[in-house]
């Protein structure tokens, strides 16, 4: 009779007690957040998120439901402050500059500008009679346009004592005439309005720069 060897059969017994590996295991979340490995899933955890690993431990199939990926943050929109706004409803530009910067600035700017009280008058009355030959020029233009009206009138008015018409031609020009004439007053006006404005800025230049002057006298003897 032949005898099996007794290591064979050691080895035969340890294929026959050693568990066969499953080939997939499931990896589940239970109620508290615990993660949990077993061959089968649990009836109570079929429907819900669960990752189904090979015998390697490789995930094959993998549920979002058990690891659901993190909520993408919408880019928070960008806050534009509006610059404020002006009489005219348009974007008023920030200031550079502080309300006494701004200040300092102009005072540096008139001191360089200008040696003396003359110097100041001597620039208004430049721009002054620029103004005044402009001036003189729109009066001659008026006075033409007054002599080629009362001309046209007489015309008109010895016509009609005569017992004629006065024509259409005759009537547009006497109306071009006078529109002309409005258009020249009013520029007329407008260049008064513009002298008044220029004295004004000028004047307060000049006060000013005669108070800088006396400032800066007050500091230079109290050793400033």
């Amino acid at each position: 009779m032949l005898k099996t060897p007794k290591i064979l059969l050691f080895a035969s017994g340890l294929l026959l007690v050693s568990p066969v590996p499953a080939d997939e295991v499931y990896r589940w979340v239970d109620e508290n957040g615990e993660v949990h490995y077993s061959e089968t899933l649990p009836p109570d955890f079929q429907d819900q998120g669960h990752d189904v690993l090979n015998e390697r431990g490789i995930v094959t199939e993998e549920d979002q439901l058990l690891t659901p990926p993190p909520k993408e943050e919408k880019p928070k929109e960008e806050v534009r402050q509006e610059l404020p706004r002006d009489a005219s409803g348009l974007p008023r530009a920030k200031a550079q500059y502080s309300d006494a910067e701004l200040q300092q600035r102009m005072d540096n700017f008139l001191m360089l500008r200008y040696e003396s009280e003359q110097e100041i008058l001597d620039a208004m009355n430049v721009e002054i009679k620029q103004l005044s030959y402009d001036r003189r020029l729109m009066q001659t233009s008026r006075n033409s346009m007054h002599d080629a009206l009362r001309g046209q009138v007489r015309v008109a008015a010895e016509r009609q004592r005569s017992g004629q018409q006065v024509g259409d031609e005759a009537a547009s020009e006497i109306g071009s005439l006078q529109a002309r004439l409005a258009e020249n007053q009013r520029s007329l006006q407008s260049l008064q309005k513009r002298e008044d404005s220029i004295r004004a800025d000028f004047q307060k230049q000049l006060d000013r720069y005669r108070y800088l002057v006396e400032k800066y006298a007050e500091e230079e003897a109290s050793g400033r």
